[in-house]
C-alpha cells in the first residue's frame, strides 16, 4: 500500500470518527434536554403541586400525567413539559443507532443488514415513545386524556426494541449499550420499577397510588443514557485516531 493510500485511509478512519461522535453527541444532548423537561413536570407534581394538597394527595393516580387515563386531572403544565421530553427522547433515538453503525472501528454485526436492522429497530423504538409523548403532551394541552390512550399496548414496542439494540451493541458499543438499558427506565416496566423500588427508596415507603419523584427517577435514567452517549462520542473519536495510526492527542487519558 503506498503512502498516499494510507493517507487516504487515515482520511477516511477520522472522518468516521468525527461523523459517528457528532450523531452520539446529537442524542446525547436530545436525552438531557429530555430529562431536564421530565425533571420540570415532577418538580410541579412534588413540590409545587403536593404543598397545595393535605398529605398523599398528590400521590392518587389521578393526577399521573405520565400516561393519562380517564379519569384524569391535569396538574399545571405537567402533562406538556413530560409530553415534550418524551418528544425529545424520541428524536435522539435515531441519532443514537447513527452514531453505533457509523464507527470507524470494524465491529461484529456491523455489515449493511445489521446496521439496517439497528435503524429499523431504533425507528419503531423511536415511533413508540413518540407516541407516549404526544399522548402526554395532547392530553395536557386539552385537559383531558387524550384519545391515544388506546395505544397502551404498544409500550412493548420500546420495551422489546431497547432489549434488542442494548444485544446487538454489547460488541460494537459499550456506551450505546449503556444507552439503551437506561432508556428501558422509561418504558412502562421502567416506571413500575421506579415506582416499587427506586422512588420508595428515596420517598421511605412505597404509595398504595404513585409513589413520590417516581417521574423524577425515570428522567434520571433519561439523564444517565444522555452521559452514557457522551462516552460514545469519546470512544469514537478515541478510535478514530486509533485505527487511524494517529495518536488520540488530548483525547488519551
Amino acid at each position: 500500500m503506498s503512502a498516499v493510500d494510507v493517507t487516504e485511509h487515515e482520511k477516511r478512519t477520522l472522518q468516521h470518527g468525527g461523523v459517528s461522535a457528532f450523531w452520539s453527541l446529537s442524542a446525547a444532548a436530545l436525552f438531557l434536554a429530555s430529562a431536564v423537561f421530565q425533571l420540570l413536570a415532577s418538580l410541579q407534581r412534588w413540590i409545587i403541586f403536593a404543598r397545595s394538597q393535605p398529605a398523599y394527595r398528590a400521590e392518587d393516580h389521578l393526577f399521573d400525567y405520565s400516561y393519562p387515563i380517564e379519569p384524569w386531572e391535569s396538574i399545571g403544565t405537567a402533562a406538556q413539559l413530560f409530553g415534550i421530553g418524551v418528544l425529545l427522547l424520541a428524536f435522539g433515538l435515531v441519532p443514537m443507532a447513527l452514531g453505533v453503525i457509523t464507527l470507524p472501528r470494524p465491529a461484529p454485526g456491523g455489515s449493511f443488514l445489521g446496521n439496517l436492522i439497528d435503524v429499523i429497530v431504533a425507528l419503531l423504538v423511536a415511533g413508540s415513545f413518540a407516541l407516549h409523548g404526544a399522548h402526554a403532551l395532547l392530553s395536557g394541552v386539552s385537559d383531558t386524556a387524550s384519545s391515544l390512550q388506546q395505544y397502551a399496548t404498544l409500550g412493548w414496542v420500546s420495551l422489546i426494541g431497547l432489549c434488542i439494540l442494548a444485544v446487538r451493541w454489547w460488541r460494537r458499543s459499550a456506551a450505546a449499550m449503556m444507552a439503551s438499558i437506561f432508556l428501558i427506565g422509561s418504558t412502562g416496566l421502567g416506571y413500575y420499577l421506579a415506582a416499587f423500588f427506586v422512588a420508595s427508596l428515596f420517598a421511605g415507603y412505597t404509595s398504595h397510588d404513585t409513589t413520590p419523584w417516581t417521574e423524577t427517577v425515570i428522567g434520571g435514567w433519561t439523564a444517565a443514557a444522555g452521559v452514557a452517549m457522551i462516552f460514545a462520542a469519546v470512544v469514537a473519536a478515541r478510535s478514530s485516531h486509533l485505527f487511524a495510526g494517529k495518536p488520540a492527542g488530548l483525547l488519551d487519558p
